[in-house]
């Protein structure tokens, strides 16, 4: 029994959006993006005035790696299904609950591990101009 596309890919950007939504405390992505350009200016690496290129470089970084991390996402999903129904075939409303649960896992993950890389990357960026 396979979890349906649809299916998978709604967890998927539910459980990214969630994530998303927590570590913005209230806030957009593209906020985030910002603050974390921010980190970069106040590491003492950049002007002050260069903060518009850094953001707008932290959100094209960002776009690309939110994209990358939904499909990772529904992977984990998938495969949360998968397992649940493996030990406890036909139990489907629990393989879901599992499938939510590794998906918001994975989103959390992927969201910290994307936030660190643009951060190293914009901070290895300005060392080499600098």
């Amino acid at each position: 029994m396979r979890l349906p596309g649809d299916t998978s890919e709604a967890i998927a950007a539910e459980a990214l959006g969630a994530a998303l939504e927590d570590r913005c405390r209230g806030g957009t992505w593209r906020g985030l993006a910002r603050g974390i350009a921010w980190r970069v200016v106040s590491a003492g690496d950049r002007n002050p005035h260069s903060i518009e290129l850094l953001a707008e470089a932290a959100e094209a970084m960002f776009t690309s790696l939110l994209d990358d991390a939904l499909w990772h996402v529904e992977q984990a999903a998938i495969q949360g299904w998968d397992e649940f129904l493996e030990a406890r075939p036909g139990d489907r409303d629990a393989a879901l609950t599992a499938a939510r649960l590794d998906a918001g896992e994975e989103s959390r993950r992927r969201l910290d591990a994307a936030c660190e890389r643009i951060l190293e990357q914009l901070l290895s960026q300005t060392r080499r101009a600098a």
